[in-house]
């Protein structure tokens, strides 16, 4: 793991706040970040890769629903295994076929075509790195709407805050879900459009 700082706040009241990441995300942050246009595009889409999802109440049937919602997440860390899987059977039988092809003194068609799938072949291993960046465990149990809401204040600026959901019908432990559920979705202001825009003028 690899410590990520963020400065946080504006004019003189600025605070560091640092972030556990693995180093190979890390280092994709640093790419993102050296660069103002992709800089702009990773503001955009660093909360749906790293952002948890808070929700409040927790008990037995919400905390159900929770796991279900949380499979789609859980089905992108088996496609991440999966890629891994087909990379590390690859990876070393190409390299051998490389190094072969470096030793010889005339190139033939064979060592020709295989130089020319070393672009695709970075491209697949950095997709598939990129996407093992992906938070999986997404969803948060939270003891209140007021802890949710500053706890996702504070970790948006750290993009470690993508939602967080409130569950407005009060349900034991013992009931079921209702038919028709009624929760509030919060995100970050600078994550969704102001409803101004998408008013009529």
């Amino acid at each position: 793991m690899c410590t990520e700082s963020f400065t946080i706040g504006s004019g003189t009241v600025k605070q560091k706040v640092l972030v556990n990441r693995t180093c190979r995300c890390v280092l994709f942050d640093q790419v993102f970040n050296s660069n103002e246009i992709l800089q702009q595009f990773f503001s955009l889409i660093s909360p749906l890769i790293y952002g948890k999802i808070y929700y409040h109440p927790s008990n037995i049937p919400y905390d159900n629903l929770i796991k279900e919602m949380n499979q789609t997440f859980e089905s992108l860390d088996e496609l991440i295994t999966l890629l891994r899987q087909v990379q590390s059977m690859i990876l070393p039988t190409y390299q051998t076929a490389l190094s072969l092809c470096n030793s010889l003194s005339n190139s033939s068609d064979i060592c020709l075509q295989l130089y020319s799938y070393q672009t695709p072949l970075s491209l697949f291993i950095l997709v598939t790195e990129f996407a093992g960046c992906t938070e999986r465990n997404r969803f948060v149990a939270k003891d209140s709407e007021a802890e949710m809401v500053q706890e996702g204040q504070n970790n948006s600026l750290t993009n470690t805050f993508l939602a967080a959901i409130e569950f407005l019908d009060e349900i034991s432990n013992n009931d079921s879900l209702p038919k028709h559920m009624k929760y509030k979705i919060r995100m970050a202001l600078n994550y969704v459009d102001s409803t101004f825009s998408t008013q009529d003028s």
